[in-house]
């Protein structure tokens, strides 16, 4: 599991962030020529799919880290911490998979529908603003624990 933890984290920022930058380069792109491109949005799509199937193996792995892992545990001083990444992985989860509910009704052409398209482009950027929470949460946990306090908010005590 040492290895799988970290490749599964580094995937889902690769595929989550791609899948951004195609979903609003799809949407400048679009606006500035009057060409929207399914194969960019299609694109975004995959990426996000393959994200999330990532995320959710990077929690499993994640989980057991928390358990049983040598750098930080839910038993320990950063336990809450780690409770704050698991809650918003799940947050990322269900953002994502609005994402792929809007995208899944309008799979082509997604600017003739403006509420599916409002739909895609605010779950992804709620979502890669997610993924950079998480992301520096962790680095924290992993690079910095001297400076982050025993608990993440004021009523954990």
């Amino acid at each position: 599991m040492r290895i799988l933890h970290p490749l599964f984290v580094h995937l889902h920022i690769a595929f989550l962030v791609m899948a951004f930058i195609a979903m609003y380069a799809w949407l400048f792109r679009g606006l500035a020529t009057s060409v929207f491109e399914d194969r960019i949005y299609g694109f975004a799509r995959v990426n996000t799919i393959a994200g999330v199937a990532t995320v959710a193996l990077s929690m499993i792995a994640g989980l057991r880290d928390a358990f049983f892992g040598s750098i930080a545990r839910f038993s320990g001083p950063l336990g809450g911490w780690l409770l704050l990444k698991a809650v918003l992985a799940t947050l990322l989860l269900v953002i994502y998979g609005v994402f792929l509910y809007w995208s899944g009704r309008k799979r082509s052409y997604l600017q003739e529908d403006r509420q599916a398209m409002l739909w895609c482009l605010t779950t992804q950027l709620a979502g890669i603003v997610i993924v950079g929470i998480v992301t520096l949460i962790g680095t924290m946990i992993v690079y910095y624990p001297d400076l982050l306090p025993s608990q993440p908010m004021p009523f954990g005590r």
